[in-house]
């Protein structure tokens, strides 16, 4: 049943607009015949009278059908079906006087006509402010005028962009896509899901479903996952048949999460991408120029697919960006109980093989086969492989990882051969040993060889350490 009162409750958005018209005409027809005393006043306008109602009254039934949807603001609507009513009643009371009872008179005109006039205009006003927001009538009117309907002033408009470089992350990047495509069901007006994206502190909120926007984190923000459904979804957002965002506008969403979702900031704070920038450009449909690049000093690197991250979060990985000026990511594998780092786990890793900067696999029960795969991660930097079961021969194929500056081995099974390894790595600055069999005086002769404390590696058992 719920779902038949909403299926034509529906139809009052095309229900409405035969009122509309016939109504306008009926009522200015009325005033014209009305003072105009020498012209035959048409018998034809007492039918226009009754099929006015008619529709009046389908259009407001269906429109409280539509209401029961939810997501709307309260009192607008409550003043929007108030008005509706009075619309409806108002037209019944022209067919009766005009076309029942034959009034005529200038009085009668003014008064039904001008109510007619009034009311319709009143509840239209007030429709399109539950479906637009409540500034649509006036958010492009002249000051003075958006003074007289109760509105602030607005402020000067922003600039154009003409430096990507320059343009602000929020202001000028997300909140335009968002009120292109998302604000006209998510504001003040029209609340769906309990969720507003009108303003930054709305966004983070959240609504009925959850976080709409979780920071560094895809999965967990809900307008990620909504706005990259399967058009075919029941949750796909825009619903309804609405302009979706292109797939370069989405890819801007997900990058600006993925960056910490930040409330300002130039583009530029966020790094110096080339192919970010240029998605960026095509997602807001300007031409731009881009300085200050190459000053910035920091590696172009483009981002991992949405796809990427979201096979690897689902395999139990966490992968955050590892700054916001850096397209590299940090990737953590969080064990679940009694549960060891599988094969595929290792594989999955090699789909962001040009990303991963730093990869904590620590306690993960990781094997001395999988190193080998981890090995092919080129633009590796930071490798935490503590607390399992790998050996001196696991370590061998590390040697392959010519940009690898920091490795923890603590509590592994390494021992004095390991460090062969670890000499053929020509930017290890620290390895971090203890707990381990290696030879605290071999090690002693290493400058990458480190302890917690960041001196030569002592094993805890040695009574001279106490």
């Amino acid at each position: 049943m719920e779902d038949l009162i909403l299926f034509l409750g529906r139809f009052h958005v095309l229900a409405l607009h035969l009122p509309i018209g016939i109504l306008a005409f009926v009522a200015i027809a009325e005033l014209y015949f009305g003072f105009r005393a020498k012209v035959s006043r048409p018998a034809l306008i007492n039918t226009i009278w009754l099929l006015g109602a008619i529709s009046a009254i389908t259009a407001a039934g269906l429109g409280y059908l539509l209401s029961l949807s939810g997501g709307y603001n309260e009192e607008t609507l409550e003043l929007h079906l108030i008005w509706g009513l009075i619309t409806s009643a108002t037209t019944l009371v022209g067919w009766i006087a005009f076309g029942i009872k034959g009034q005529r008179g200038k009085g009668w005109v003014s008064i039904i006509a001008g109510l007619q006039l009034v009311s319709l205009f009143t509840a239209g006003h007030l429709g399109g402010n539950l479906t637009h927001g409540p500034e649509y009538l006036f958010e492009h009117a002249p000051n003075p005028i958006r003074s007289l309907a109760g509105f602030a002033a607005k402020g000067a408009p922003r600039s154009p962009v003409s430096d990507l470089a320059q343009a602000d992350v929020f202001l000028d990047v997300v909140q335009p896509l968002l009120e292109l495509r998302c604000v006209s069901c998510h504001n003040p007006s029209k609340i769906k899901g309990g969720l507003l994206l009108d303003t930054y502190a709305n966004i983070m909120l959240g609504g009925e479903s959850g976080a709409s926007v979780t920071p560094r984190n895809l999965s967990g923000s809900e307008l990620s996952v909504r706005i990259n459904h399967d058009p075919e979804h029941d949750d796909y957002m825009p619903s309804g048949g609405k302009t979706p965002l292109t797939a370069a506008q989405a890819q801007v969403m997900d990058w600006w999460i993925l960056s910490g979702a930040p409330e300002s900031g130039a583009l530029a704070d966020f790094g110096n991408d080339a192919d970010i920038f240029a998605l960026i450009a095509e997602a807001i449909a300007v031409k731009i120029t881009v300085t200050n690049l190459d000053e910035l000093g920091l590696p172009i690197v483009t981002p991992a697919s949405r796809d990427v991250i979201m096979k690897l979060e689902s395999l139990g990985f966490d992968a955050t960006p590892v700054s916001e000026k850096s397209g590299y990511l940090d990737i953590d594998f969080y064990r679940i109980v009694d549960e060891s780092i599988s094969d595929e786990h290792v594989a999955a890793l090699l789909q962001a093989r040009d990303h991963i900067a730093w990869l904590n696999l620590g306690d993960s029960g990781l094997q001395d086969h999988q190193i080998e795969t981890i090995a092919k991660l080129s633009n590796l930097l930071k490798l935490d492989l503590s607390k399992n079961p790998v050996t001196d021969a696991g370590i061998i194929a590390l040697r392959s990882l010519p940009n690898l500056e920091t490795l923890n081995l603590h509590a592994t099974q390494i021992t004095d051969a390991a460090l062969t390894s670890l000499d053929k790595l020509p930017n290890l600055e620290q390895a971090f040993l203890w707990s381990t069999a290696v030879n605290p005086e071999a090690a002693s002769k290493r400058d990458y060889a480190q302890n917690e404390t960041g001196f030569v590696v002592i094993p805890e058992d040695d009574e001279s350490s106490k």
